[in-house]
């Protein structure tokens, strides 16, 4: 960028006088852009100003036929009043380009010329072909929208929005909105915004709250469309936080995927002893709310040592009856592994397996629990291939994710395992699958466990919009399953999916205490039926 000259007033011309260059010419939008470096005197309306460090360090123009606009990058900046919307300005720079955009730059001369409102253009964001046709000029989105998606707004300040509704995974089976090809921005692309843009008083906003009409400038910066408001929208809390899980009166299971609970620093898992020390105040603040009997908690490190201390977080200040222990020791071929942990008090371990097949570089655990002599059950864990990492040529996203293939001959491979459990027609004793399967419920991994007669619990006990327990670019699902199988679904008394997670932004509750954003995932509960009197 192009450090701006101290404005010189009277160096531009009288307002209105001829020697003008349109906007348009400028930015190409009637023909070639005028090259980089030239000198051009313009005269136009100003739509918005986001002048200092902090924002964007310039404001935006508007004017001309065909009407057009243009961001004036201005660091320092400071004539005896600022540009302000709806102001005519007259000011004589450079035309630049920063990472492909037509900007005025080095400004040379101003003249204020007077108030000149301007409308904003009614902005359908579901036609994203039109979209460059209002680049830098400003408009109205018309609300009530959807926060879709709050990933980067600890990181950038900014959210993805929605109409009609939360987006879910054209997989997932339930009905919602659809995503917005633009972004709302701070007007600013500093990383790690603070304070936090766009949050309550309580610095919170999660997917699924409603934001009212955006009026802004509309632009392209770092391969998405984004709307820099000019006024701060308003936003309708429609997705609080919720509450921990109450206590139950049955015997509770749950699954979590961990995100990466590695105690070697600097790879995959925390970096530093401080970011360790918070991952483990997290785990075991999130696993102490969720009070399960039995867990399933994946992306363990596949190392003993882990798994140690993992037991160890999460059993510091627990009372001997309420301590958890591990069901497996030792893992597969991966870098991380799943573990059961279950508390010896509730639960006792009468078989134990694991399936180790090649096409399971995790190994797939199945455990038979009985409660002390009373309703036995079994527990099977599993967390099959991600949707990421595409090969060149092969196993390809074909609307599924990557490794579309291998999860469904992973299923197979797995149902045909636990057929060999049980030679016997009708002998698989109710069982409980918990897994982080990467595939949403309609896919075809999916498929095969339908065909295979296990029950979706998840579709069956969870009302539609809360059927979501990841949120990938603004679309929510539910990844993580349970199934019943072998009668189980007739034990069941309540399954539910803790949203703590898949709504909160990934920035900044990752380096602080407490449960929110503890991970990518949402736990899973299920809430079994008390033992038989």
């Amino acid at each position: 960028m192009v450090l701006a000259a101290g404005p010189v007033q009277g160096a531009v011309g009288a307002c209105g006088a001829s020697g003008t260059t349109s906007i348009a010419a400028v930015t190409g939008l009637t023909g070639e852009a005028i090259a980089e470096g030239e000198p051009v005197v313009v005269e136009a309306t100003v739509t918005a100003s986001f002048l200092g460090e902090d924002a964007l360090d310039g404001f935006y123009l508007q004017g001309g036929t065909p009407p057009a606009g243009v961001f004036v990058y201005a660091p320092g900046f400071k004539p005896p009043a600022p540009p302000r919307h709806g102001e005519r300005w007259r000011l004589r720079a450079r035309t630049g380009r920063y990472r492909g955009r037509v900007q005025l730059e080095a400004v040379e001369g101003t003249r204020f010329c007077g108030k000149a409102p301007v409308a904003p253009v009614a902005l359908d964001a579901t036609r994203r072909h039109r979209l460059s046709a209002l680049a830098d000029r400003l408009v109205r989105l018309k609300g009530p929208l959807t926060v879709a998606d709050v990933y980067n707004l600890g990181r950038y300040g900014s959210l993805g929005l929605a109409v009609g509704g939360r987006p879910f995974h054209p997989a997932n089976g339930v009905d919602g909105g659809a995503r917005l090809g633009v972004l709302l921005d701070d007007g600013s692309y500093r990383r790690q915004p603070r304070p936090l843009p766009f949050v309550d008083e309580n610095g919170v906003r999660r997917a699924g709250d409603r934001v009212g009409d955006i009026t802004g400038i509309l632009t392209r910066a770092f391969g998405h469309w984004r709307i820099h408001p000019l006024d701060p929208p308003r936003f309708e809390p429609r997705n609080p936080r919720p509450e921990p899980p109450g206590p139950g009166d049955g015997l509770r299971v749950a699954q979590w995927n961990l995100r990466n609970y590695f105690v070697d620093l600097g790879g995959r898992g925390a970096r530093t002893p401080g970011d360790l020390a918070r991952q483990r105040q997290r785990v075991r603040s999130v696993v102490r709310h969720i009070n399960a009997d039995a867990l399933i908690l994946h992306e363990v490190q596949n190392d003993a040592a882990a798994v140690e201390d993992l037991l160890a977080t999460i059993n510091r200040g627990l009372e001997g009856r309420d301590r958890y222990r591990a069901a497996f020791r030792g893992g597969g071929e991966s870098v991380i592994r799943t573990v059961i942990l279950y508390r010896p008090d509730r639960l006792r371990v009468t078989k134990r397996r694991r399936a180790a097949q090649p096409i399971h570089p995790r190994p797939p655990l199945w455990v038979r629990f009985d409660r002390h002599g009373d309703d036995e059950f079994a527990v099977l864990a599993a967390h099959f291939k991600s949707r990421g990492g595409c090969p060149e040529r092969g196993d390809h996203d074909r609307g599924q994710g990557c490794w579309a293939q291998r999860r469904d001959a992973q299923a197979r491979a797995l149902v045909r395992w636990l057929d060999g459990l049980y030679p016997e027609p009708g002998s698989m004793p109710p069982t409980l699958i918990l897994a982080d399967f990467n595939a949403y419920a309609l896919e075809t991994a999916m498929r095969t466990w339908r065909d295979a007669g296990f029950m979706d619990l998840i579709a069956a006990r969870v009302p539609p919009q809360d059927r979501y327990t990841y949120n990938y670019r603004g679309e929510s699902g539910y990844i993580d399953h349970a199934l019943a199988g072998g009668g189980l679904s007739e034990q069941v008394q309540a399954v539910d999916i803790w949203h703590i997670n898949a709504d909160e932004p990934a920035y900044p509750y990752r380096r602080g205490a407490g449960i929110w954003r503890a991970s990518d995932h949402d736990p899973v509960i299920v809430e079994l039926r008390p033992p038989a009197e």
